[in-house]
C-alpha cells in the first residue's frame, strides 16, 4: 500500500514514502531530486519490493528546523538511518545515486546492521583518485560552487552537469519525462549552498569500509565513463576487491532508464 509521512530528525523534519511489497529497498537520490526523483524506477520495481524514497533536509518537504546544524554527508547518513529504522526492523537494500551514493556508503560504514546490500552508482568519492585526477575532480567541484556564487544557479547546474556527465537525451522510449517541480529553484539553491560543498569536502574511514565490503556494490553507467565520478566507482570496486556493476545509460541512469536500471537492480538485489 502506497503511504507518505514525515518524521522529526535532530534539527529537521523529513518527508518519505513507501510503495510497494516485498522486501525493502531505500533510494537515496543525487543532485537535487527528491522522493519524487526516484518515481519512475519504482514503478518498474515495486511488485518485486517495498520502495522506500524521501527527501533529504533542506529539500521540498524535507524542511530544516530554527538553529539546525550544517548539513553534511554523515548527518544525511544519520537521517537515512532514522527513515529505515521508522518503515523496518530488518537490514534493507540501499541504491544510491552520486550523493545518495555517497551518503550509502556512510550509512553502511555507520550502521551496518541495517543494511543488507548497498548498490553505491558513481559516488564523487574522489579521495581514491590518483593525485593528478583528485586535482582536476577539486577543482571542478569548486568551479561549481564559484559559478553559483558569481553567476547564479543555471550556471552552475551547467558545469554541474558537464562535471558529472548527465545526458538528458540518452532515455529509454517509455521514460516519463522529467515534470517542474514547484520546489526546483529552492532544491537547486540549497543543494548549491550546502550539499555540493558537503561533497567536495567529505572523505570516508576506508578502514571502516573495508570490515563492510562485501555490502557494497560500485556501479557506474555505460555512457558516463569520460567523468570522474564513474571512475570513483571503479575505484571503489578496485579498493573494495569487488566486481563493478554496470548500469545503461549514465550518471542519471535511475531516472533516464528506469527499466533498464530495475532489471539490473534485480539482479544484484537478488533473493534468496
Amino acid at each position: 500500500m502506497d503511504s507518505e509521512d514525515s518524521i522529526d530528525v535532530p534539527g529537521a523534519t523529513v518527508y518519505y514514502k513507501v510503495r510497494g511489497s516485498g522486501p525493502v529497498v531505500l533510494i537515496i537520490q543525487g543532485g537535487a531530486a527528491d522522493a519524487d526523483g526516484s518515481d519512475a524506477l519504482a514503478t518498474h520495481l515495486e511488485s518485486d519490493f517495498t520502495i522506500v524514497s524521501y527527501d533529504r533536509r533542506g529539500l521540498s518537504r524535507s524542511v530544516l528546523k530554527p538553529g539546525a546544524p550544517p548539513v553534511d554527508v554523515r548527518r544525511h547518513a544519520e537521517d537515512a538511518s532514522m527513515v529505515l529504522e521508522e518503515v523496518t526492523s530488518e537490514p534493507a537494500f540501499v541504491f544510491g545515486v552520486s550523493i545518495g551514493a555517497l551518503i550509502g556508503l556512510d550509512l553502511v560504514t555507520t550502521h551496518p546492521t541495517q543494511i543488507r546490500t548497498l548498490v553505491a552508482h558513481e559516488p564523487p568519492l574522489k579521495q581514491l583518485l590518483a593525485p593528478d585526477e583528485f586535482e582536476k575532480a577539486l577543482h571542478e567541484q569548486e568551479e561549481v560552487e564559484v559559478a553559483f556564487r558569481d553567476e547564479g544557479v543555471r550556471a552552475a547546474m551547467m558545469k554541474f552537469l558537464q562535471l558529472s556527465g548527465v545526458d538528458f537525451g540518452d532515455r529509454e522510449a517509455d521514460a516519463p519525462t522529467p515534470q517542474l517541480s514547484p520546489y526546483m529553484t529552492g532544491n537547486l539553491q540549497f543543494f548549491l549552498s550546502n550539499d555540493a560543498p558537503a561533497v567536495r569536502q567529505y572523505q570516508i574511514n576506508l578502514s571502516l569500509l573495508e570490515k563492510v565490503r562485501f555490502k557494497v556494490i560500485p556501479s557506474a553507467g555505460e555512457t558516463s565513463t569520460a567523468n570522474w565520478p564513474n571512475r570513483c566507482a571503479a575505484r571503489l570496486a578496485e579498493q573494495l576487491r569487488v566486481d563493478l556493476a554496470h548500469f545503461p545509460g549514465g550518471h542519471n541512469a535511475y531516472g533516464s532508464r528506469p527499466r533498464g536500471v530495475a532489471d539490473e537492480l534485480r539482479v544484484l538485489l537478488r533473493t534468496e
